[in-house]
């Protein structure tokens, strides 16, 4: 009874497929601890039992224990089999991470190194120092340079208004005397018109006394004979010969007017061509203005380029600073420094490099066999053992499978369409991450280039 409630209890027995080995192990203590249970139990029977008896308690117990161990060994190849069906592992496996590199932007003499081999630095910490007063001057020049262009800037604005301001002036006045020039033209047409036409009158009236004088002679001479002969009295001769010595110097004042007014029409024809002169003159005032005009167009030209010139010397500026910056060497990332190659007193170049620094962001990268990779997805369990921290466990999951295999990254692929071919399993790079949780203590001693065995468990994820 006591055997069979053994071998009940064995059976009952969960075996955690979680390990090969420790599944084959536990049946195997299992086994053996029945057996030595049994003989116990055995050799505490009744001695005065038959030898037939004897030996037939102790074949009962050899077949118990086979049993046993053959139960243990289908329950551990089930769990095995269990186990292989949901896990895959490897031990083509290191720690990754990022490697910056970090060099010089500017030419300089070292003044200070301000840190030293595997020190952890922060994101922004000065870690060399240059010399700086090359920069200083470099700066100092541009800040001239910027100040001249601005003074050249204001000076070519402000000539700028004044010669607008005077070519306006110019258009406005040349406008103007052009309107006075023929407004003079017009009234000097008039006044010339007006002229000849007063001539016109004075040599008609002129005639017409000439015609009135000649009649006045014929009857003075008439009155004259007929006064010799007695026909007619002295009285009547004079008062023929008084008007034809009147119509005589009517006609001879008239002779006067005439010339006047040809003078008056030759001194209106000498105004209006004056006019006409002026005119001339007005529009090569415009001529100037429009002159001018174009001047302050040039000048306006000028003073875009001296504002060009003055955005010209801010980017100067802005860049001797920049250049000015760069004599502090910044980490840009925190991490810690190593391969340090940089002392000071040392004249260094641009480009040239001084360190690395390793982040603290690790990260596992696994070469899984192609016939291993087909259950694999994102997000996945994985076990994870550190060479450099034996019995240590740490957990993570799979980030990402590569888009190609390792030899397709080589740098030589093989061509397989070319000579014999040999099938050789590929191995698919599958990057793991960390949880963070699992490698707080030990996270800035977990480095790039460090030897890993993983496990992933298929089944979870």
């Amino acid at each position: 009874m006591r055997n069979s409630a053994l071998i009940e209890s064995v059976t009952d027995t969960k075996v955690s497929g979680a390990n090969l080995h420790a599944v084959d192990g536990e049946a195997s203590k299992a086994a053996i601890t029945i057996v030595d249970r049994a003989s116990e139990a055995n050799a505490q029977s009744d001695l005065p039992t038959k030898q037939k008896g004897k030996r037939s308690n102790k074949k009962m117990i050899i077949g118990v224990a086979a049993s046993i161990l053959l139960l243990a060994g289908s329950i551990g190849g089930a769990a095995s089999l269990n186990y292989m069906s949901t896990h895959e592992g490897t031990d083509d496996a290191y720690v990754d991470g990022n490697i910056t590199q970090i060099s010089s932007r500017v030419n300089g003499n070292v003044s200070k190194v301000l840190v030293d081999d595997n020190q952890y630095v922060k994101a922004g910490q000065v870690l060399v120092s240059l010399d700086p007063r090359d920069y200083d001057v470099k700066v100092e020049q541009a800040k001239a340079a910027l100040e001249k262009a601005q003074r050249q800037a204001q000076a070519d604005t402000a000539d700028v208004v004044v010669s607008n301001t005077t070519a306006g002036a110019q258009s406005d006045t040349a406008a103007s005397d052009i309107s006075r020039a023929n407004a003079t033209i017009a009234a000097a047409k008039s006044m010339v018109t007006n002229a000849q036409a007063a001539l016109g009158m004075e040599k008609a009236k002129l005639a017409s006394m000439q015609v009135q004088e000649n009649e006045f002679k014929l009857d003075m001479d008439r009155y004259a004979n007929l006064s010799a002969q007695g026909a007619v009295s002295k009285q009547q001769y004079d008062q023929a010969r008084t008007q034809y010595e009147v119509q005589a110097a009517q006609v001879a004042a008239e002779n006067q007017a005439i010339q006047q007014a040809t003078a008056n029409v030759g001194k209106t024809s000498a105004d209006l061509q004056q006019a006409f002169s002026d005119l001339s003159k007005t529009k090569a005032t415009i001529k100037n203005a429009q002159a001018a005009q174009q001047t302050t167009n040039v000048k306006s030209y000028l003073s875009d380029v001296s504002k060009a010139t003055v955005d010209q010397a801010k980017a100067d500026l802005q860049n001797a600073l920049l250049q000015r910056s760069y004599c502090d060497i910044v980490a840009p990332v925190s991490g810690r420094v190593g391969k340090k190659s940089v002392h000071s007193g040392e004249q260094i170049q641009l480009g040239q490099g001084l360190f690395t620094i390793i982040p603290d962001d690790t990260w596992l990268t696994a070469n899984f066999k192609e016939t291993q990779i087909g259950n694999m997805r994102p997000g996945q369990k994985v076990e994870i053992s550190v060479d450099a921290f034996p019995g240590t466990k740490f957990i993570g999951r799979i980030d990402s499978l590569a888009p190609a295999s390792g030899a397709k990254f080589a740098l030589l692929p093989a061509d397989n369409a070319t000579g014999n071919f040999t099938k050789v399993v590929q191995r698919v790079p599958v990057k793991i991450v960390f949880d963070q949780n699992s490698v707080a203590n030990l996270k800035q001693l977990i480095t790039p280039g460090l030897s890993a065995e993983v496990t992933v468990d298929l089944a979870k994820s």
